[in-house]
């Protein structure tokens, strides 16, 4: 499932993407018009504004109640009966929600600090903003944060 969110929804986009799906944002205009750019992409909208414009049927829209990005990520799970993948965890570039590939360690090198170079032996980079991501003590603490969102705990443990 695709999503396009708006920028009521910024930080729930950040986080449906570290747990794989494909998740555009919308941080600029009106709600207005991100409706119609998720209508035209056959994307479901997600937002937490209660003026959706009528743009016909095939506008899928899910309207999120919770305040905090964890319980809008249970919520949103719940609403549309998604199961998160494990294995596409951690499978999009957090920034530009493009897919990662995975990259050879020498084509990296000077793009990380060397201690990263040195310790790390697999990379992944964004093909559209060149940023290098790498199971580094960043990606446990995600994980953390993944068991947190998945297993219902507030957002303020």
């Amino acid at each position: 499932m695709r999503f396009l969110a708006d920028r009521t929804t910024g930080k729930l986009a950040k986080k449906l993407r570290a747990l794989g799906f494909d998740v555009l944002y919308w941080g600029k205009g009106q709600v207005e018009e991100a409706a119609r750019a998720a209508h035209a992409e056959g994307r479901v909208f997600l937002t937490r504004s209660r003026r959706i414009p009528a743009l016909g049927n095939n506008l899928r829209v899910t309207v999120v109640e919770a305040n905090g990005p964890r319980e809008q990520v249970r919520e949103v799970l719940q609403k549309l009966r998604l199961e998160p993948a494990e294995e596409k965890y951690f499978s999009r570039c957090l920034l530009c929600n493009e897919e990662l590939s995975p990259v050879p360690k020498e084509e990296v090198e000077g793009k990380v600090p060397d201690f990263i170079f040195r310790d790390y032996d697999s990379f992944h980079i964004c093909p559209r903003c060149r940023r290098v991501y790498w199971p580094g003590t960043h990606l446990k603490k995600m994980r953390k944060e993944v068991e947190r969102m998945l297993s219902g705990e507030d957002e303020r443990n």
